[in-house]
């Protein structure tokens, strides 16, 4: 019951900063509005209506084959919330106040940064300055902040919406870029010692997909020669292993590791810590344990970067430095 109570009065919310008191006229120019964050990939999508009121917004993000709107209250954050709920409770402010009105953000400053310094995000909302209402929303802001600023440029001749105080788009990709050139093509690296692979494709200097691998063996056999002579001349060997062998990404949810995750969703975890750093970071701490590498979790950095990411990584990062060495003008 008291679920009940706290979806409705949740959706009351909603409802009141969809409907009630949001201006039916204002000064921008109608029109459908759309624009993507080309480095968080976050979309925002704007109506404005007849009167020059925005009456609608929505956010979006790539995810897999999908979209996290797509997945509603299947991709939860920390704290219990949809991802869609509170950028949805983020959309419902912005058209309410027609803008970002009273909301204050703590911005880190980026200029001369690269994929090596830069931040994760470099903007939150600064709650104790902010309207108290919006601590329902938890994310940071950047990537929302900048796809918003796109979008509604081309909805005023005036830079009536904007957020100032940020940093462009550009300047957002600009700092998330490696602190050298990477060529375009599609580069391989391969750890024959531990049977792992890497396909890393770079397409306008940057990383934009890494697909690891490995060898692994299933279903090994022991076939004994036993003719019902044993030791005559037809006895060749006294016996043989027939060993079947597969990949890891193959295998798919057959292969779960002791932490209880599946092998290809750890390395999923890993392509997705070098696309956001487009490095294999030296931040990065591990230990050698057993003649293996595993990432040192004591270490913040390190714990922000690829947590989750708990298998020997040496296949990783021999394999991934070996194909990205080929890909980095000298």
């Amino acid at each position: 019951m008291k679920k009940l109570i706290m979806i409705v009065i949740f959706l009351t919310g909603f409802i009141f900063l969809l409907g009630c008191g949001a201006p039916q006229t204002g000064s921008y120019i109608p029109g459908v509005y759309y624009a993507v964050d080309a480095q968080s990939h976050i979309s925002v999508y704007i109506n404005v209506n007849q009167e020059g009121a925005i009456d609608s917004v929505l956010f979006d993000q790539p995810y897999k084959l999908t979209t996290l709107n797509t997945l509603g209250d299947e991709y939860k954050l920390s704290n219990g919330h949809s991802w869609k709920d509170e950028v949805t409770f983020l959309a419902s402010y912005l058209v309410l106040h027609q803008g970002w009105g009273d909301i204050k953000l703590d911005v880190t400053e980026i200029s001369g940064m690269n994929s090596m310094t830069v931040p994760d995000y470099f903007a939150m909302i600064d709650y104790q300055a902010s309207p108290s209402s919006l601590a329902y929303f938890t994310m940071p802001v950047d990537g929302f902040v900048l796809s918003w600023n796109l979008a509604i440029a081309d909805a005023s001749n005036n830079s009536q919406g904007i957020f100032e105080g940020v940093p462009t788009s550009e300047e957002w990709l600009i700092a998330n870029k490696p602190p050298y050139t990477y060529i375009d093509g599609v580069y391989y690296g391969v750890d024959e010692q531990h049977g792992y692979i890497v396909r890393v494709v770079i397409e306008e200097g940057y990383i934009v997909d890494v697909v690891f691998d490995a060898i692994t063996a299933i279903n090994t056999r022991i076939i004994w020669n036993n003719n019902g002579t044993p030791g005559d001349a037809s006895d060749d060997y006294p016996m043989v292993e027939i060993v079947s062998m597969t990949t890891k990404q193959a295998l798919q949810e057959e292969l779960v590791l002791i932490s209880g995750t599946a092998w290809y969703v750890q390395a999923a975890m890993m392509r997705n810590a070098i696309i956001d750093k487009q490095v294999w970071d030296p931040e990065w701490e591990y230990d050698i344990l057993n003649g293996h590498e595993y990432f040192d979790f004591t270490d913040s950095i390190t714990i922000d970067a690829v947590a989750g990411v708990t298998l020997a990584i040496e296949g990783f990062r021999l394999t991934f430095e070996q194909a990205i060495s080929k890909a980095i003008l000298d």
